[in-house]
């Protein structure tokens, strides 16, 4: 994890993030948590715009800034492209980031399911793998942030119960809020 100015370009860069390496050894021997949140339509899912998942619009900017290896070359999201993160701290849209990396792992293109997962890298805040899916469930169509994971950096760990997994928490939801809210936009219906 580095700690750097919002204000200025990341600390890391794409090519050096590809040499790192997972900070964990089995993401199934780790807590997990699934958060989901209704979208307010019926399925099926190929009937909604969902591109917008696919270019990491998940996270707000307050919380979340990014740079995605696909973005930047030109095409869309595929397994081993590197997303670098940067956190921002406190979550007002400024001050400082904290930067590190993760690796796209799967793409999940199934009939009730369509998203994709990610894996952390050395140096990041956590360790583990999150899945962020849109899910037909029965007709009613849901987004879900599904985790396995925990604090990896010892920073992290040190504050684990008062700061760590609340504030996951509270990102988790502000997250789940930003896609309804993206999803309805794309999907706006002219009355």
């Amino acid at each position: 994890m580095k700690l750097r100015p919002c204000i200025a370009s990341p600390a890391i860069t794409i090519h050096e993030a590809k040499g790192l390496a997972l900070n964990f050894a089995d993401a199934r021997s780790l807590p997990e948590r699934t958060s989901s949140i209704g979208l307010g339509v019926c399925g099926p899912i190929q009937n909604w715009r969902t591109d917008f998942l696919f270019a990491y619009d998940i996270f707000p900017a307050f919380i979340m800034r990014f740079e995605a290896e696909w973005k930047s070359a030109g095409r869309k999201m595929q397994i081993g492209d590197i997303i670098l993160q940067r956190a921002v701290v406190p979550p007002i849209g400024f001050g400082i980031c904290m930067e590190f990396a993760v690796r796209i792992s799967s793409i999940i293109k199934e009939e009730r399911r369509l998203g994709f997962a990610y894996e952390t890298l050395t140096g990041h805040a956590e360790r583990g793998v999150s899945e962020f899916y849109f899910e037909d469930r029965g007709g009613s169509l849901t987004f879900t942030i599904r985790t396995h994971s925990e604090p990896g950096h010892w920073t992290s760990r040190l504050v684990k119960r008062s700061v760590t997994l609340p504030y996951q928490a509270w990102c988790t939801q502000r997250a789940l809020r930003h896609v309804r809210e993206r999803f309805s936009c794309e999907n706006e219906r002219p009355s």
